[in-house]
């Protein structure tokens, strides 16, 4: 596997610990160190291990289930650095019913004794789809 099918594993396997809702799945996929950082959309910036695993703590704790389907997919690899940007389309039932969404995501993971560990979860919300004809970015 290259280096590129290797953080593509590990992004995927960062939204299977999502959909279990289960702390100790989400703990394996991330890098335990001071420098990590977590932006929910909506949510100030976390850092660090004790706040992020609790803000995962607290989204488990009031979600009865979530599935993405993730689009766009974009991954590069620079070293030991690996990130993922993409849009996720999220089911999430909760409290409140079934909500739907559209998130842009940036997940950049970090190679540590040859596994690929996530240490940056950016997710913002997409408010309004991009207009007929408008051009994306590139």
């Amino acid at each position: 596997m290259d280096e590129r099918q290797a953080v593509t594993a590990a992004n995927e396997a960062f939204y299977r610990a999502f959909e279990t809702l289960e702390i100790e799945e989400m703990e394996k996929v991330w890098l335990r160190a001071s420098y990590i950082k977590c932006v929910h959309p909506g949510w100030p910036l976390l850092r660090g291990w004790g706040p992020i695993m609790t803000s995962w703590e607290r989204i488990f704790a009031n979600t009865f289930g979530m599935r993405f389907r993730l689009n766009d997919v974009h991954v590069e690899v620079s070293g030991s650095l690996g990130w993922v940007v993409l849009i996720e389309d999220l089911e999430a039932r909760g409290y409140d019913g079934v909500s739907r969404s559209e998130i842009l995501t940036t997940n950049l993971f970090e190679k540590r004794d040859g596994q690929w560990f996530i240490v940056h979860h950016h997710a913002s919300p997409i408010l309004a789809p991009s207009s007929p004809g408008e051009e994306q970015l590139q």
